[in-house]
């Protein structure tokens, strides 16, 4: 008998990698409400503060999406019109989202050490542009997938 307890081997977990693999041919109809709520979950989630103000970053998200959907009426997107248009380029071409790249307290170093018994106070950690990108474009993602 084997007691061996296979952890994360769920047939229905949807990594990244299996998204950007099985799912790249797709196509998705993805609404405004969609992006919204991912860039809030995943700025609050990988915000060092407890309660971020993400409130100027969510309004310039907003505009942003807005220059895409002119109602509240789902739009068609592939895989690569979703990785263009959700980014880090994009996120550091808008100022209120680029900011929360930049601790509140700057110390002048580009070079901070952490590790698991010591992480940095929240007035000088900050958000990483890149992930919280790919974090909101495979939310959406994984989503749609299983919505459908």
């Amino acid at each position: 008998m084997n007691n061996s307890i296979e952890l994360n081997k769920s047939p229905h977990k949807l990594t990244n990698l299996d998204i950007s693999e099985q799912y790249r041919d797709r196509k998705y109809w993805l609404m405004r409400s969609d992006f919204m709520g991912a860039f809030a979950y995943w700025a609050v989630t990988q915000s060092p503060y407890d309660t971020p103000n993400i409130t100027p970053a969510l309004k310039a998200f907003s505009n942003y999406i807005n220059s895409r959907f002119e109602k509240d009426l789902p739009i068609e997107f592939t895989y690569e019109e979703l990785s263009n248009f959700i980014n880090e380029d994009v996120f550091e071409s808008i100022p209120e989202i680029e900011k929360l790249n930049h601790p509140k307290i700057d110390t002048g170093s580009k070079i901070m050490f952490t590790s698991r018994y010591c992480t940095p106070k929240p007035d000088y950690d900050f958000i990483d542009l890149g992930a919280l990108a790919r974090n909101v474009r495979f939310m959406i993602l994984r989503e749609s997938i299983t919505q459908n």
